[in-house]
């Protein structure tokens, strides 16, 4: 890796953290440069001890982002595939509201799958054997974040709790495509996660979570997505903001002990 590709990654680094921005002049995703944008909505739909979005009941808008890492997209690559989305605290489309931001990826070195939804996507992934994704995930990230693997989601937890209030957020976030999902075959991933291909149009992802102590996933809800769009708006101006973490020890020591990074 040269020295321009190294300031050009930590510099990308650093505005996925700091620049709180929707949409942004015209710029180059350096890994994740090919990608399909969805609408629809989140919903939680069981008991929950959770706050703010993640509560029982909570119903909004959202924007997502499928893409993959590099420029493997094709059946036979391997290919890290992301989903990163915004929720809106709201059903009505023309109501200006803050949206709470997620990122979550399957493996960050990529892996060889017959179908892109094959895989289930955390907000901790493993990173993987690949030096390279070693290299940027251990070294770059982590100059400008503690655990740069792990992607909490307190911007979920926190939407529409008062200033003050009280606020429960889950360790450990996954989606995963619903049970019975027909599985699409296809070349380029893009053409793959094309909604007319879908029941009613409509690619579901399930919404699950766990604490670090926690053996099972519990399942809260679902994301809908039921409307898309493959174009240079997606994959040259959206940017989704990723918090920076916030390192509770007393906890944090029940998490993977083989990750390195991890705050005893």
């Amino acid at each position: 890796m040269g020295l321009t590709t190294f300031v050009q990654l930590f510099n990308d680094a650093a505005r996925n953290l700091f620049d709180r921005r929707d949409i942004r002049p015209h710029y180059d995703k350096l890994i994740h440069a090919n990608g399909v944008c969805y609408t629809g909505l989140w919903k939680i739909t069981e008991d929950s001890p959770y706050t703010g979005y993640f509560a029982k009941g909570s119903e909004g808008l959202v924007f997502a982002r499928l893409s993959v890492a590099g420029t493997g997209i094709k059946r036979g690559d391997r290919r890290a595939l992301g989903l990163a989305g915004k929720v809106y605290p709201t059903l009505n489309p023309h109501e200006k509201v803050k949206p709470g931001n997620f990122v979550t990826v399957d493996y960050l070195t990529g892996i060889k799958t017959k179908h892109i939804t094959d895989t289930e996507l955390t907000n901790f992934p493993d990173v993987g054997p690949d030096i390279g994704a070693k290299l940027i995930n251990r070294v770059i990230f982590r100059l400008v974040d503690k655990r740069p693997g792990f992607r909490q989601v307190f911007p979920i937890s926190t939407l529409g709790v008062e200033p003050g209030g009280k606020v429960v957020t889950p360790d450990l976030f996954m989606l995963r495509v619903a049970e019975g999902t027909p599985k699409i075959d296809a070349e380029d991933f893009r053409d793959e996660l094309r909604l007319e291909k879908y029941p009613n149009n409509t690619l579901v992802y399930t919404i699950n979570v766990k604490n670090f102590d926690e053996k099972e996933w519990t399942k809260l809800g679902v994301i809908e997505l039921n409307d898309y769009a493959i174009c240079e708006g997606c994959d040259k101006r959206i940017h989704f903001w990723i918090p920076r973490d916030i390192p509770v020890p007393k906890r944090d020591n029940l998490a993977r002990p083989s990750d390195p990074v991890v705050i005893k």
